[in-house]
């Protein structure tokens, strides 16, 4: 367990909220599942949920067809 409190992992959110055909957010990298679970998660699944959010908007970019590629806001 992390053994912070879920409030003082901040959310991944960037406030472009906007779901792709996979219902992952294009803006923070979450699945719809996820987004709706934030809430109520304690620290060390918010985290897990920011790890695997990261990881889906790396591979976004590294598999962006035709070399066009979406900001995302600051990191």
């Amino acid at each position: 367990m992390s053994g912070l409190p879920p409030s003082v992992v901040p959310s991944p959110c960037r406030d472009v909220c906007q779901l792709d055909t996979a219902n992952i957010c294009v803006g923070c990298g979450r699945s719809i599942v996820e987004i709706g679970e934030w809430s109520r998660a304690g620290s060390e699944r918010r985290l897990a949920i920011r790890a695997a959010a990261e990881l889906r908007l790396e591979l976004a970019l590294k598999t962006a067809q035709g070399g066009k590629l979406f900001y995302r806001g600051p990191r």
